[in-house]
């Protein structure tokens, strides 16, 4: 028991650890790891519909090749030969794709089709093209280069990139010519990966940019869905700003905008209810990672009822208001204060041990008992707290709903020593 000039700690607080039975709400995922899973799904969603396109794409190169080859012999066999094991390669990998689970489908399914692709696009070329017109693979990979960044990343298009490149060599330095003609000069080649190289580069790094501040977004997205009102990690700054850096920017201030409006008590400017259980999960979420500590304060107004009573309820929503004032200024940035219901709040002090736990509620106690209440124009009202405080350390495993009832108990206590104390 305490009085009001000091604290005394209350031994009923010194029970051991609860059992994992006791545990209350369930941690939340790990917002990485659902974003892998998201990640897996979507990746093995596009191989399946991009096998369509394939199927297409192939068959259109196929037709068009024979069509307008420049060959002077006879290219049906062979190309009837490459486009139908390209048909084998991509008809075989999204058969395993669509049978197996979504986070089996690592990214070497998309590389291991993405070399398919300029395979089959330099096996076209070669059997169709003279040679000096085998940059056709360069201006043919190029599209693959582009698709392979957009929807898997910058390293697939780097991958896509460096296989065009080694194909196009290969056919104009390192084989002989299928179609007759003569051979590109070494100059001519150097210029075409030299400017392929280029524009590649150049294509990489925007999309591969892009596609990076496309999932930090998601991640924030993500780490809001599952994480209620607790503030997110800021998105990283762009280098090169763009639209998306103005949408990025507009999601954020509305996130909050919506934070406040949604967890916020209209009267006090306080957390509600709502927000308060959100914030201690994640408080109690990130003290179990660090192994660190959470205490909370439950604290209620002696006798506010009488101020109802005697003044009104505008004169008690002032009360109330300048009660709230007291506390979030008495708080620290990293605290947070939120109205329970009534005239009973509640204050959050993450990684605070016991005494600095009692320490910040006896200085609350104080400073609402020396404060003067009610209208400025108007007979001030003497006003004392109660205050009940409870920890949770990083080991044990509490939940939201066990600690609470800690420090309502501890506020029980406080009120029936004869109120205007803290108990513990």
């Amino acid at each position: 028991m305490t009085s009001p000039a000091g604290l005394e700690r209350d031994s009923t607080t010194l029970a051991p650890p609860r059992s994992s039975t006791a545990t209350g709400n369930p941690v939340i995922p790990d917002v990485q790891s659902i974003l892998r899973v998201e990640q897996a799904n979507l990746r093995r969603d596009v191989l399946l519909w991009q096998r369509w396109a394939r199927y297409l794409a192939g068959g259109t190169l196929a037709l068009l090749s024979l069509v307008y080859s420049s060959t002077a012999r006879p290219a049906v066999v062979p190309i009837i030969l490459v486009a139908a094991a390209y048909y084998g390669i991509v008809l075989g990998t999204s058969a395993i794709v669509r049978r197996a689970p979504a986070e089996t489908v690592g990214p070497a399914f998309p590389a291991l089709l993405l070399a398919t692709d300029i395979a089959a696009l330099a096996g076209f070329c070669y059997f169709t093209s003279a040679p000096q017109e085998l940059h056709r693979v360069l201006l043919l990979g190029f599209l693959s280069t582009q698709l392979g960044v957009f929807y898997f990343g910058r390293a697939h298009g780097w991958l896509g990139a460096g296989l065009t490149v080694a194909a196009y060599l290969l056919l104009a330095l390192g084989m002989a010519p299928y179609v007759p003609g003569p051979p590109a000069t070494a100059m001519s080649v150097a210029f075409n990966v030299t400017l392929f190289a280029i524009i590649s580069a150049v294509l990489v790094q925007t999309l591969g940019g892009f596609r990076e501040r496309i999932d930090a977004l998601r991640s924030y997205c993500k780490f809001i869905e599952r994480s209620e009102f607790a503030a997110p990690p800021p998105l990283p700054p762009d280098r090169w700003p763009d639209d998306l850096t103005l949408l990025a920017g507009s999601f954020q201030s509305m996130h909050a905008r919506l934070a406040e409006l949604v967890g916020s008590d209209v009267l006090t400017g306080c957390l509600n209810r709502r927000a308060f259980e959100a914030r201690l999960r994640s408080d109690l979420r990130q003290a179990r990672r660090r192994n660190s500590t959470v205490a909370i304060a439950a604290v209620d107004l002696d006798q506010f009822k009488e101020v109802n009573d005697t003044r009104g309820h505008p004169v008690g929503d002032i009360v109330l208001q300048q009660a709230a004032s007291i506390m979030k200024a008495t708080a620290r940035d990293t605290d947070a204060v939120a109205r329970y219901g009534g005239d009973e709040f509640v204050v959050i002090l993450p990684d605070t041990g016991w005494q600095g736990a009692l320490t910040f509620a006896d200085r609350l106690r104080r400073r609402v008992d020396d404060f003067s209440f009610g209208p400025s124009n108007s007979t001030p009202i003497g006003i004392t707290v109660s205050i009940g405080v409870a920890l949770a350390r990083g080991s044990d495993p509490v939940s939201t709903e066990s600690l609470l009832a800690e420090a309502d108990a501890a506020l029980y206590r406080a009120k029936t020593a004869g109120r205007n104390r803290v108990f513990s």
